[in-house]
Parts: C-alpha cells; structure tokens; sequence
C-alpha cells in the first residue's frame, strides 16, 4: 500500500521517479515508524487461548486446514492494499488541489495517514490485545510526529528548490490536515471493516467462535464446553457404533447362513429351541471375544498416553457419556497391565 503510493505519483510527474513523500520519510517508514507495531503483534498474537484450545482440541483443525489464510485471500488482500494506496493518495490529492503548497506540504499529509492507515488496520487483524500491543501503536505515532518536528525545525536547506523546513509545524495549525488525516483511514478501512463485521456475525469460524468462547465467564465457559464436549462425544459414538454394527451383523448372518446349510434343522420344535439357544450363545461369546480384543488394542494405545490423559477426559465429558437409551455391561479387558494413572471407570466410552 505504501509503495503504491508512489506509483500513483508517477503518472502527475511525468514518470521521472521523482517523490512526494522526503527521503528520509522513505527510510524510517518501515524501519521505524510502522514495524514495531507488526514485531509486537507477530510475537504475541494468538488466535484462541490455551485453555479453550485444551478443552476444544477440534479449533487445531483450522490450521491443519489452511482456513485462515488461502490463495482467495492473498488477492482479496492485494486488491484491497490498492483500494487503500488510491484512497490514501486521491483525498489529499483533491483536497489540496488548486491550492499553493509545496511538494513536501502535500506529501507530508500522504505519509502521516499512510501510517494511520497501516496501524489501524493491524488493529482489525489483532486476535489478542496486551499493553505492549497498545504502547507500540502509541508509541510509533509519537515517534513519527517527534522525528517529524524536529526534522523539518533543524533542516532549513534541504532539498532546494523544496523545503521540508517547518512543514509539520505549519500543518498542524491547519485544521483541513487533521480533518483528512481522519477522514483518509475510515474511508480506506471500511471495506474491511464491514467485511469482518459482517463475517463475524453472520458466518463465524470455529476460531471466532472460539474467542468469543474466551471471553465468558470461568463458570458460564466451563458448563457450556462440558454440554458441547458431551454432544461431541455422543455423536461420535453413535457413529463408532453404527460403523462397526453393519459388519458385525453381517458377520453373524454369514454364520448363521452357514451353519443353516451344514446342519439341517431338526423336524421337533424343542429341538429346534434348544439349538437355536445354542447357536446364540456362541455368536454373543465370539462377539464378546472380538469385542474385548478391540479393546486391549485401544488400551494399549491409551497407554502411551501421559498421565493427564484420564484427567482431560474427564474434563471433556468422556464419562458421562451413555450409549443409546440403556446401559451396557462392561467388556472384559483380561490381564492387560494398566497405568496407575489411568481408571478403568473412566472408559465407559469404550461400551
């Protein structure tokens, strides 16, 4: 965006690479004025706080997806840093146009809403606010108008026939310069503004959710992740279950197909009864045997775990969780050697 600005020059200078903006603006724009900002909120920005992405692990899947930032958005950003250099450049284009300032009295005003413009809009994309977030903003508009003054009061021969010499002290007695250096930054920020206004209101992402989830209170957060957590997880049971019940059921019919076409039925009714018991009972101990050594291989997996693990699970409701309308009896694990960390109690997902 601030590099654009130039371009826009060129075509009011004859494309002779000339600039509007002093030379040593040029310099200290990025190396001073607008990069600490930026350093602060690179280092110390995060989407959502640990605690919420502890209790919500499914928010990682935003980054394993590449939601927040895709190729869409590297050009909607382009474009709109273009939307921003014009309207940065053509306000105070018009506004002192026709009128008798120098170069450096009009490219001043440029420079100073280009770096309004910039720092509000890191404000936008700002998830985190701290004190160093608010001193670094602060702190580079200062610099910019102290470096400002006392460069344009100690250079009275600089740039001939131009001079930067007392140009800050003068705009800042004219109120037209306060009116468009307010004025320029809304107008170009608008856009943006609106858009994540709108975006966040209307169609927010599991991480927007997720800060405003932040935001509760300790007690309100707690009981609505331990609902959610228990929704989560009773969906993703009944899913498990409706996985595996298919083959299994196919697994018996095939059995019982089979042992029909090897063993003719018997012609007495007890006899069929007593058989029929018979066969029952040994598909529900070889289901009960397929059963309990998916679980040791659950358990052994559990076992890598560290030891917070039954305690987060806890913590996301693992235990209150109930398969269908009754309870099933447990499932025998056999001689598998659990940590001393981990309660057998707190597997009834495993039912």
């Amino acid at each position: 965006m601030f590099v654009a600005l130039l371009f826009w020059y060129q075509f009011y200078c004859g494309f002779s690479g000339s600039s509007m903006i002093d030379q040593w603006y040029l310099i200290f724009f990025n190396l001073f004025f607008s990069s600490l900002p930026q350093l602060i909120t690179g280092v110390l920005d995060k989407d959502v706080p640990a605690e919420v992405l502890i209790a919500v692990p499914q928010l990682y899947k935003s980054g394993q997806n590449m939601e927040e930032y895709q190729p869409h958005m590297f050009w909607m950003n382009m474009i709109d840093a273009m939307y921003q250099s014009l309207v940065c450049f053509f306000i105070p284009y018009f506004t002192y146009y026709d009128s008798e300032v120098d170069i450096f009295s009009w490219g001043t005003p440029i420079t100073t809403i280009a770096l309004f413009t910039i720092i509000l809009h890191l404000a936008i994309e700002t998830k985190t606010w701290t004190f160093l977030h608010w001193s670094s903003c602060i702190f580079s508009i200062i610099l910019f108008f102290f470096v400002a003054l006392v460069y344009n009061a100690s250079c009275p021969v600089c740039h001939p026939p131009s001079n930067p010499y007392w140009t800050m002290q003068r705009l800042m007695e004219d109120p037209i310069f306060y009116f468009t250096c307010i004025l320029s930054p809304v107008v170009a920020l608008l856009p943006r503004f609106l858009y994540r206004t709108l975006q966040g209101t209307l169609f927010p992402t599991q991480l927007q959710l997720g800060r405003q989830l932040s935001k509760l209170s300790p007690e309100t957060r707690t009981q609505f992740l331990t609902k959610l957590n228990v929704k989560e997880t009773i969906c993703q049971t009944r899913l498990f279950a409706d996985s595996f019940s298919p083959s299994l059921g196919s697994n018996a019919s095939d059995s019982y197909k089979a042992d029909k076409q090897s063993t003719p039925l018997p012609t007495s009714p007890q006899t069929r009864e007593s058989l029929f018991r018979e066969h029952a009972k040994a598909e529900h101990k070889r289901d009960k045997t397929a059963a309990a050594s998916s679980q040791d291989a659950m358990l052994c997996e559990e076992n890598k775990l560290p030891s917070s693990a039954s305690s987060l699970e806890r913590s996301m409701g693992f235990h209150e969780v109930l398969c269908g309308t009754s309870e099933v009896e447990s499932l025998p694990v056999g001689t598998f050697p659990w940590s001393s960390a981990v309660d057998q109690a707190d597997f009834s997902l495993l039912k």
